[in-house]
Formats: C-alpha cells, sequence, structure tokens
C-alpha cells in the first residue's frame, strides 16, 4: 500500500506527471513545427543537392548527364525540365533510359516531349539567379506548394548553354499535422496507461531500496544494532549507503557495549567508594571512640592523683595504671599505621623468600610465657623448612595475629596446636581439598572444602589486590606446591551469626570493649589485608574441639 505522503507516492506522481507532461509537449510540438521543420529541410536538401547536380553534370556528354538528372529527379520527387537558348522546353521523365537522337544533328523540337501545356498551366515558375522560389501550382485543379529553381548548364557535345529547370511539390504536411491534433484524445489513453504503469514500476524500484534504508536507520535510532549485513547489495550508491549504515551498526554495537560496560563499572565503583566512605566515616568514628575512653581514663586519672582525691593519693598505682594504658594507646596508634600502609594504593609488598618454619617457631616461642601463665599446652607440628613467597615483615605479623588470638581467646589448662603441612598439588591433590582451578582460583572467594570441618561458614578470601595489595599468584598459574597453614584453640566456640564479620575493622565477639578480655578489634582485620595482599586462601570456623584457622600460602619454587 502506497502512503500518500511516502516517497514512493511522491516518486510515482511526480513520474507519471512528467511522463503525461512530455508526452503532450511531443505531440503539440509535432503539430506546431512539423509543417515548418518539414519546408526547411526539404528547401535546404532540394538546393544543395541541385548544387550538386549541376556540379557534376556541367561539362559531361549527355549520355551520361541526362541519367543523373533523372535519378535527381526521382530521389526529390520532382520534374525536371530543359530549355535551350530559343526556349524549347523539353521534359526528362524520372524512368527516362533512350537518350539516342538527343540533341543529335537535324532534331528539333518537336522530337522530344514537350511540356508546353503544362508551362501553360503555370507549373514551373522561374527562378531568379538559381535561387529557389516557393510557388503555386494549378495542374490538375489543385493547388499545391512547390519548390522551383533553374541552373545553367551546358553538355560536351554542344557549346549551347542550357537551363535546367526543377520542380518539386511539398507534400501536404499541415493537413497530417491536423489529423494528428485530432487524434490527440485517442492517443492519451495509452499516454495516460503507459506514463502510471511506468511510473508505478519506477517508484517501486527507486523507493525499494529507500524504504529498505530507512528501516535501518530506524532501528539504529531504537538502538537495535543487530542490523550487521547490508540491506542492499548493489553496487551503486545506495548499496555504499547500505554497507555504511551496517558498519555503522557494528561499531555502534561495540562502542555501546564499552560504554555500559564503563557504565556498570562506574555504578560499581560509585557504590564500593560510597561503601568505603562509609567504613571510612565509621573506622574513624571506632578510632575516636577507642582513642577518647582510655584518654578519658588517664585524664581522669592524673586530676585525681593531683587533687589528691581520695586513693588517688597513691601515685604509684595509678600511674602505673595510667602507663599501661598508654602503651595500649600506642599499640593501638601502630595498628592504625599499619593499616594506613596496607590500605594505601601505593602500597606494595616486598615479596622474597621467606622460611615460614621459623616465622611460626618465633611467635609460638613469644607466645609461651603467656601460654604458660593460663596453664595451657603449645603444641606444634613443623616441617624443618617451608619456603615462601612473601613480605616476611607483613606474613610474621599475619602469623603472630592468628596464634596471639588462639593464645588469648582460650581458656586457662586449653590446648593451642598449631600445624603447618606441605601440600604438592595436582588435579587429585587440588580435588582432594577442594582447590580446583576452575573454582578455587586466587581471589575468588573460593572455600575449602573436603578436608575442613562442618560449621565453617566464612571464607576470608577478597580479590587480590583490591586494596592496593600485590597479590602473590597474580597473574600466574596454581603453583603445585603449596602449604597449609592451621592453628586449632580447644575449649571455646564461635557464635555463628558473626562469623562473617571476624575480619571487619574493630570487630570483637564480645561487646564489652573491655581491654581485659579482648584486644582492638584490629588483629584480625589486618590478618585479612596482609593475607590479601599475598594472594592467600584462608578461613576460620569451629570444629568438634574448639576454633580452627586455616591459611594456604604459594610455596617457592
Amino acid at each position: 500500500m502506497i502512503r500518500r505522503r511516502g516517497i514512493r507516492f511522491k516518486i510515482f506522481l511526480v513520474t507519471t506527471a512528467l511522463l503525461v507532461v512530455s508526452s503532450l509537449l511531443i505531440y503539440l510540438t509535432l503539430y506546431f513545427m512539423l509543417p515548418g521543420y518539414y519546408k526547411t529541410i526539404k528547401q535546404s536538401r532540394l538546393e544543395s543537392g541541385m548544387s550538386e547536380l549541376v556540379h557534376g553534370v556541367d561539362g559531361l556528354p549527355a549520355e551520361q548527364a541526362l541519367p543523373l538528372i533523372a535519378q535527381f529527379g526521382q530521389e526529390h520527387n520532382a520534374a525536371m525540365m530543359l530549355r535551350d537558348k530559343d526556349g524549347g522546353g523539353y521534359y526528362i521523365p524520372p524512368n527516362f533510359r533512350s537518350f539516342k537522337g538527343w540533341l543529335s544533328e537535324g532534331a528539333a523540337a518537336g522530337d522530344y516531349p514537350l511540356l508546353r501545356k503544362q508551362m501553360e498551366t503555370g507549373r514551373f515558375v522561374d527562378g531568379r539567379d538559381g535561387a529557389l522560389v516557393r510557388g503555386m501550382s494549378k495542374a490538375g485543379g489543385n493547388q499545391r506548394d512547390i519548390l522551383s529553381s533553374e541552373r545553367k548548364i551546358s553538355f560536351a557535345e554542344s557549346d549551347e548553354s542550357f537551363t535546367l529547370y526543377v520542380d518539386a511539390p511539398l507534400q501536404p504536411i499541415g493537413e497530417a499535422a491536423g489529423v494528428i491534433l485530432l487524434f490527440l484524445p485517442y492517443m492519451l489513453i495509452p499516454i495516460l496507461l503507459i506514463a502510471i504503469g511506468g511510473a508505478f514500476i519506477y517508484a517501486r524500484l527507486i523507493a525499494r531500496p529507500l524504504l529498505s534504508l530507512n528501516g535501518v536507520a530506524h532501528r539504529l535510532a531504537r538502538l537495535d544494532f543487530t542490523a550487521t549485513e547490508p540491506a542492499l547489495k548493489s553496487r551503486d550508491e545506495l548499496g555504499e549507503l547500505s554497507l555504511s549504515l551496517s558498519k555503522l551498526a557494528v561499531n555502534l554495537q561495540s562502542t555501546m557495549g564499552e560504554l555500559q560496560g564503563a557504565n556498570a563499572q562506574l555504578k560499581s565503583d560509585i557504590e564500593r567508594e560510597r561503601e568505603q566512605e562509609a567504613k571510612r566515616r565509621e573506622f574513624v568514628a571506632t578510632i575516636s571512640h577507642e582513642l577518647k575512653t582510655p584518654i578519658t581514663a588517664v585524664s581522669g586519672q592524673l586530676e585525681a592523683m593531683i587533687g589528691n582525691v581520695g586513693p588517688f593519693r597513691d601515685r604509684d598505682t595509678y600511674l602505673r595504671k595510667s602507663y599501661t594504658i598508654m602503651q595500649d594507646m600506642d599499640k593501638l596508634v601502630h595498628e592504625i599505621l599499619e593499616l594506613s600502609k596496607l590500605e594505601s594504593r601505593d602500597f606494595r609488598p616486598l615479596m622474597r623468600k621467606v622460611d615460614l618454619t621459623e616465622l611460626v617457631r618465633e611467635a609460638m616461642n613469644n607466645m609461651s610465657y603467656l601460654a604458660g601463665v593460663k596453664h595451657m599446652e603449645l603444641a606444634c607440628e613443623l616441617p624443618e623448612e617451608a619456603m615462601i613467597v612473601a613480605d616476611e615483615r607483613l606474613i610474621a605479623k599475619a602469623v603472630s595475629n592468628i596464634i596471639t588470638n588462639a593464645v588469648q581467646y582460650s581458656g586457662d589448662g586449653e590446648r593451642v596446636y598449631v600445624r603447618l603441612a606441605e601440600e604438592r598439588l595436582g588435579n587429585e591433590g587440588a580435588e582432594r581439598i577442594g582447590l580446583v582451578p576452575e573454582r578455587a582460583s586466587v581471589g575468588t572467594g573460593a572455600a575449602f572444602d573436603g578436608s575442613e570441618p562442618d560449621g565453617v561458614t566464612y571464607t576470608g578470601v577478597k580479590p587480590a589486590g583490591r586494596d592496593g595489595g600485590l597479590a602473590a599468584d597474580e597473574g600466574m598459574e596454581e603453583p603445585l606446591l603449596r602449604y597449609r597453614l592451621e592453628v586449632l584453640n580447644t575449649g571455646v566456640q564461635l557464635d555463628e551469626s558473626k562469623l562473617p564479620r571476624l575480619f571487619e575493622p574493630f570487630f570483637r565477639e564480645e561487646q564489652s570493649r573491655s581491654r581485659s578480655t579482648g584486644g582492638s578489634g584490629l588483629g584480625l582485620y589486618i590478618v585479612s589485608k596482609v593475607l590479601d595482599a599475598h594472594g592467600a586462601k584462608y578461613r576460620i570456623g569451629n570444629t568438634p574441639e574448639g576454633v580452627r584457622f586455616s591459611v594456604l600460602l604459594r610455596g617457592a619454587a
């Protein structure tokens, strides 16, 4: 269906009008200009033919000249006549063939076909100086337009000069033009049919590719970039335009995909930045609270000692208490500074080969005094050497915090067991402990499975280097050599609902915030940052015996 405002209808309408108008113009041009054009052409051809004839026959023998003259009359539908100097007229018919006796000695004018009668009727009109003259013939009782001319010629047989007269009638072309005009109403019907049919076909041929391109453009406007194949396969400009639109669709699809990805990443970054900002504000508020409480306590004690108020007169006792509080504050400040370094975007751990066995042994020795005070048993199972790739200072801090927490949060008479074992991983070994690369690659958050006890609900693995650290395994394949460090402290159980928050800053399972029953709440947070920076996998959870902390570290090649 053709829309009235569509391009197909416009092309159809314009083409029909052009064809009809063109046909009428051609028809009317034939009517008005054909008679005059015919007379002009007839006159021009006759005049040029006469000049060529005279030039060709002048001086030739009559036997050669007369056939040429007769042929000229036949070609131009003209009557030919020769006059001698005495005015005798001799008609040369177009079919003249016998020239014997023509102009021979003793021949009389009456021996040749005379045209006196035709001359008397006025058929021949004398021209002036050889010019072509139009006149009227009354022969046969009808008036006809004629073109007449005369030229001087001579033949080789005689010195006598002859005059050649030409009488060329004009066809009644004007009557034919009138008939053409009368026939116009009958011609309008085929003209209109041909114009409408041709315009319809032309409109379809021209508009179809344009409509296809318009459809592609509409799809692009709707952000539909599936039109990756050209709508037209032609080699003209429309085909080139179709190819350009398909390339545009491909480029826009790629660009929009990149923009959508960038937009999603930007939204994710903004959301993460908001979360980090919220955590930062919470962190600052928590630090303020952690510092304000001991500062207030020390200030109150000092003020009471200055005023000799009650028991504060015993300054030695309360100075020692104030000093202990300040030591705790100093430790807290150092932990905060350590965290600021770990969370810095420019932070990079100094990776080198480190003996993990030595670091564990040193941490165990440091906790032996506190374990003895609490009548706890410290047991360990260590290889002679366990070389890993790590930052020695940071990994020593993490190991120390893990073992310290185990001793500090266990009751009197309990047991802390530390085990460090080598694991050489092929696919079978990896499957045994749940570390098949497809589901336990570094930084994916996959949990240790298989060898771990039930009840473990938290995996502390985060994307390696997310907070500025550089994972030891970043960009590398799963190593075949790993070391598993496990620390088990008996006699305690963690609240399952609080397990996911154990690695948050300043989070403590008991809510009293007392320094005598717990630390600053930054220990495990620092551990998580250090292990994240090394690309380690770690988890904490309950077992039937107590709480177990597991870490898997990359072994040195």
